[in-house]
């Protein structure tokens, strides 16, 4: 087995501290088998899944099992044997294991298993045989813990026992030494905050005036800002609507969408004061049945450069009022805006309340898209995206230049064979380099930490092209992953003119 290149796949299911440990532990002991064997270790980065679940209950994206299926089908995966820790590492779902075993067999990779210490060669019946085994048992394996898992949680329902999370409003209080739930009970800052949130709305206030009380009070949200760029953000109307919701505060316990019997905990609003709030909060004849996607590009995307609320769409008039020949007032001509909708009693850093910048809708969707293309466009926003920690730069650096030696040599064959009318020079030297060049890509995509939508348009060229086969929410999805644009306010060199002002858009590079 000795000169065999080999390249990893990692994964761990859960990893509170966010840290990879459990990954860097199957790297070393892969290592270790690696020398062993004479194996050869793959000069890029691991495929890495972290806090990933393989489970065929599991909802999360594994960004680097993705990667990892997409380089086996595009013959990137540049290495001749694919090495994982354990069967179960690979996949707990037969059809997805049975797609990767079925790739390496095509591609000729042979799979080594850490833990079993086999080299295993998929176009081996029996070997074949062996893997899809392990898959079948790791599914299975899999599909009992679900099993008792919500087996335990249904009961725990049915007990009015809390599940996941504390619940803004309430505390837990554990034994100090075995750490058993003792009780649940009202938390003495948060629960009155409920409380007159409900009280508020029983008497005719609205979701943004009661946001508009806390907020001027001082009143920490329910969640914490999760970005930077939202750390002036405090409770909405949005909030407050949903918290007024949860039959948790009546004292009820919910499983699956319904409610299921009384909680062990207290309740903060009497369960028929809170079935009334329901009515008021969601009247029957506006309940709607439409959710839909999104019908906008950048809503709730974009941010207010002010106060970093997210802009929605409005509506702005067009013009004059216009009369027909009869004198009578013509509908008013309107365009979409997007909008800061200001925070609830919280001002901008400027100390001015509500509203704070808009745009049109068209100028600033045309902005930030050519904003993004222009950014994927760029030979070098690959090495960008990378390993933040910069513990890849160089390498990142060796592939973008090389990228660039064998790109430069051949533009100047190309010139030479226009020069000299030799198209067979260019032909034999475009077959010879530009597989260096894909290789080369490919390697760098590896280093990196992207959504694989980002990574497809830019592996795939014409990206352009590819953006507009793209749906709404697809084109959302690509926009987030790879920036949070903010829209300030029109300057003074801007005043009395119209068009697309690109000098308003922060694009927020992530």
């Amino acid at each position: 087995m000795s000169d065999l290149i080999v390249r990893e796949y990692l994964r761990v299911s859960k990893d509170d501290g966010k840290t990879g440990k459990s990954p860097d532990q199957q790297h070393n002991e892969n290592l270790l088998a690696f020398e062993r064997e004479g194996l050869v270790p793959h000069r890029g980065q691991p495929y890495q899944d972290v806090d990933r679940s393989a489970s065929r209950y599991a909802k999360a994206v594994r960004e680097g099992f993705e990667r990892l299926i997409a380089d086996l089908e595009s013959d990137g995966f540049d290495a001749d044997v694919l090495a994982i820790w354990e069967s179960s590492r690979g996949s707990r779902r037969v059809s997805e294991w049975a797609r990767l075993i079925e790739l390496c067999e095509e591609r000729g990779v042979r799979i080594w298993v850490t833990t079993h210490g086999r080299m295993y060669d998929p176009s081996n019946a029996r070997d074949r045989r062996s893997l899809h085994e392990d898959a079948v048992d790791a599914e299975y394996e899999s599909d009992k813990t679900s099993d008792r898992i919500r087996r335990n949680v249904r009961a725990a329902a049915k007990e009015g026992k809390p599940h996941g999370k504390n619940v803004y409003g309430y505390l837990r209080v554990y034994d100090q030494a075995t750490r058993k739930l003792l009780r649940v009970e009202p938390h003495p800052d948060q629960a009155p905050i409920v409380q007159e949130a409900a009280r508020r709305i029983m008497s005719g206030g609205t979701f943004y005036s009661v946001a508009k009380i806390l907020n001027e009070r001082g009143i920490p949200p329910r969640r914490p800002p999760l970005k930077d760029h939202r750390a002036n953000y405090g409770w909405t109307s949005a909030a407050v609507k949903q918290m007024l919701t949860m039959p948790t505060y009546a004292g009820k316990r919910q499983h699956n969408g319904e409610i299921v019997g009384d909680a062990v905990w207290p309740s903060l609003i009497d369960y028929g004061d809170w079935v009334k709030l329901q009515s008021i909060i969601s009247p029957p004849e506006r309940r709607r049945t439409n959710f839909g996607t999104a019908k906008h590009l950048l809503a709730g995307i974009a941010l207010c450069g002010v106060c970093g609320a997210p802009l929605r769409v409005g509506k702005q008039n067009a013009g004059r009022k216009r009369t027909d020949k009869d004198g009578k007032t013509l509908p008013r001509v309107t365009y979409r805006t997007y909008e800061c909708p200001g925070v609830p009693g919280r001002p901008g850093p400027d100390g001015k309340m509500g509203f704070h910048v808009g745009m049109k809708q068209k100028n600033l969707d045309t902005a930030v898209v050519e904003a993004l293309l222009t950014r994927l466009e760029h030979p070098s926003f690959l090495a960008t995206i990378g390993d933040r920690g910069g513990s890849n730069d160089a390498e990142r650096q060796d592939l973008l230049a090389e990228i660039a030696r064998n790109q430069k040599y051949l533009d100047e064959v190309r010139e030479e064979a226009a020069a000299k009318l030799r198209f067979d020079l260019l032909l034999d030297q475009e077959t010879r380099i530009e597989p260096k060049i894909k290789e080369a890509q490919s390697r760098l995509e590896a280093l990196t930490e992207m959504d694989p939508l980002v990574l497809r348009l830019v592996s795939d060229g014409a990206i352009r092209e590819a953006w507009s086969d793209l749906d709404l929410d697809e084109q959302r999805r690509g926009i987030r992953a790879v920036m949070a644009p903010r829209i300030n306010r029109v300057g003074k060199d801007w005043r009395g003119r119209s068009g697309v002002n690109h000098d308003r858009v922060d694009p927020g590079w992530r």
